[in-house]
């Protein structure tokens, strides 16, 4: 009995009785990490995870044979969207991180890829004071909701968003050549159809070209002609997933989208006069 019990807790809490016991905190022994490789950005978050959570768990690696996590699972990390994309029981309770698309389901909580919004704006507005406009480029991820939040936020800061969604990255070089002039900067959102070694070398250049400065989803574009970055790096991303978890081994819910703590500003090191971007370069 305490077994089917279980199961029925975990699949949602289908009767009126049960729905007092839906917010079951998950016990540690439970706990598991998935990634989608165990190199790179998710071998960097996981071990920020694994230092900030300092619990044992169990760890799959999906690149490896034999890495899939097994049909049972209570509370569940996956790095990565092919970690995050399994199809896991119904009534697993997941927080999932670098993953560029929004996964929805009961108890399932998203590491953000992005700053929170209000801080996003401070930090480009703090290193552009005449920042009145923001093209902001996307296809699907962050979604709606992220750009009416950052739009609330920018009605507060001054700042006009200007949400401009592409179909794809072969879009924008028509997409740049009519905001010209209706803009003081642009902002690339963490979208995987957008961002292609061709699509940053234009966005680079036309940046450059015209003085409008280029803001990148991550830190490592930067070094391929952005303007800057204000963004989580992995680590932090692993960081975030970890206090999620332990609130919710505490009983507590995080909320379902999770901003990670400590983003990280990085300015482009080419010289002022070369791109003569409207920015305050931050003291050496």
């Amino acid at each position: 009995m305490a077994f089917h019990l279980d199961r029925a807790l975990r699949a949602g809490c289908l009767t009126a009785a049960l729905a007092p016991l839906c917010a079951w905190p998950a016990a540690a022994a439970d706990l598991a990490a998935v990634l989608s490789s165990g190199s790179g950005p998710y071998a960097e978050a996981y071990a920020a995870f694994e230092k900030a959570l300092g619990l044992e768990h169990k760890r799959y690696e999906l690149s490896r044979k034999g890495g899939n996590p097994p049909d049972e699972a209570g509370l569940t990390v996956a790095f990565g969207a092919k970690a995050a994309a399994l199809n896991y029981p119904p009534g697993t309770h997941l927080v999932y991180a670098l993953t560029p698309v929004h996964l929805r389901g009961r108890g399932w909580h998203e590491i953000s890829m992005l700053p929170e919004p209000a801080r996003a704006l401070a930090a480009y507005k703090g290193l552009q004071p005449g920042l009145r406009r923001l093209a902001v480029f996307w296809t699907a991820y962050p979604g709606e909701g992220y750009l009416s939040e950052l739009k609330r936020a920018g009605e507060a800061a001054g700042v006009q968003v200007i949400a401009s969604r592409l179909k794809s990255a072969e879009g924008f070089p028509e997409r740049l050549r009519s905001l010209l002039g209706r803009m003081d900067a642009f902002w690339l959102m963490p979208d995987p159809p957008l961002i292609t070694q061709s699509s940053i070398m234009v966005l680079s250049k036309f940046s450059c070209d015209n003085a409008i400065p280029f803001y990148a989803p991550t830190q490592a574009l930067v070094a391929s002609g952005a303007t800057a970055a204000y963004a989580p790096g992995f680590a932090e991303s692993g960081a975030a997933a970890a206090r999620a978890v332990k609130l919710i081994l505490s009983g507590a819910r995080p909320p379902q989208t999770v901003y990670p703590e400590h983003p990280v500003l990085r300015v482009s090191d080419l010289p002022p006069d070369k791109c003569r971007w409207p920015i305050a370069r931050p003291a050496p």
